[in-house]
């Protein structure tokens, strides 16, 4: 992350507020930005950047010491925005991007200061449909049925057979998959720790279930490779040799799309299937929704019903008397 705030274009900045801007994001890149997970890092980084950049092509000063000025930079990038394809979620993460480097500047947030624009904000977003797709779900039968036509003696192939049976077991997001080191597993109770995630603020991490067939497939992926400590998913080379680093996100997602492919299925698997698969296989098994949360290490009820919406949908209100 690079604090030279030359590169980052026009600042409409007091004097003592630009020492104050380079002081608190010297202190963002060398004290806290390597504590967010990696994911949030590059959410933050991509989103920014994004908006310096339009500010530079419109001649608008992307942070101001009157926030009044920060107010038309941001109330333009909103107004771009709206005009493009994206997402109801996409542009208010962008503008939660925004709004975190003028927190971490100490400089006023337009947000703030003016109702008039957070309401403006707010009732124009009602224009983006606020229902996220969900991932295509890869449940427990799709599971058990990719175990048996992967080609588990070779190397990629199981290791595509553990991968998904321990996001189906765990319900993990992507980001705790790929961190899963040997030291995490727990045979004997039959879990498997993440250390962190991206709605675990205090850091205080949680377990996921291994079942007995996860941890036979496991245990064969960690003989096979003769992985004793370090992460269990690593890279293989083109000659499908195991490396000491660990397995990308972009690798992961295309391991999905291949487990997609061997299933013949209509709809490209992403790293979340398993995880709205987890919930509907949990569903259809009457498993209680606040066992579910806990699975899930939700904080709420609210991620899970929506990944459940359309089940529920067959199964409630007018499904009960039709």
């Amino acid at each position: 992350m690079n604090t030279d705030l030359s590169l980052f274009g026009d600042f409409a900045l007091e004097e003592e507020d630009r020492a104050l801007v380079v002081q608190n994001l010297t202190e963002l890149r060398d004290s806290v930005w390597g504590t967010m997970s990696a994911n949030t890092r590059k959410a933050y980084q991509t989103d920014f950047n994004q908006y310096l950049t339009f500010c530079n092509r419109n001649g608008l000063p992307a942070l101001a010491s009157d926030w009044k000025v920060t107010k038309i930079a941001c109330q333009a990038f909103f107004d771009d925005l709206m005009k493009t394809d994206l997402k109801h979620y996409t542009v208010k993460r962008k503008l939660a991007s925004i709004r975190f480097f003028i927190g971490v500047s100490e400089l006023p947030d337009p947000w703030k200061h003016s109702k008039l624009f957070a309401r403006y904000i707010n009732g124009k977003l009602k224009d983006k449909p606020a229902l996220q797709k969900q991932a295509k779900p890869l449940k427990l039968a799709d599971v058990r049925l990719a175990n048996k036509v992967l080609n588990i003696d070779t190397l990629l192939g199981l290791r595509d057979a553990v991968l998904i049976n321990v996001a189906l077991d765990t319900l993990f997001r992507a980001a705790n998959i790929l961190a899963i080191e040997v030291k995490h597993i727990d045979w004997a109770a039959k879990t498997i720790f993440a250390p962190r995630s991206k709605t675990d603020q205090a850091g205080e991490g949680h377990f996921g279930y291994l079942s007995d067939e996860t941890a036979m497939l496991l245990q064969k992926w960690l003989d096979v490779t003769n992985v004793k400590d370090g992460f269990v998913f690593r890279k293989l080379s083109p000659k499908q040799t195991v490396q000491k680093e660990p397995m990308q996100y972009q690798a992961l997602l295309k391991r999905y799309e291949a487990v997609g492919m061997a299933l013949g299925s209509d709809g490209k698997f992403t790293c979340h299937s398993t995880r709205t698969g987890g919930v509907l296989t949990l569903l259809e098994a009457d498993v209680p929704m606040a066992e579910i949360v806990l699975s899930g290490n939700w904080k709420s009820e609210a991620m899970a019903i929506r990944y459940s919406q359309q089940y529920t949908a067959g199964k409630s209100g007018m499904a009960k008397v039709r």
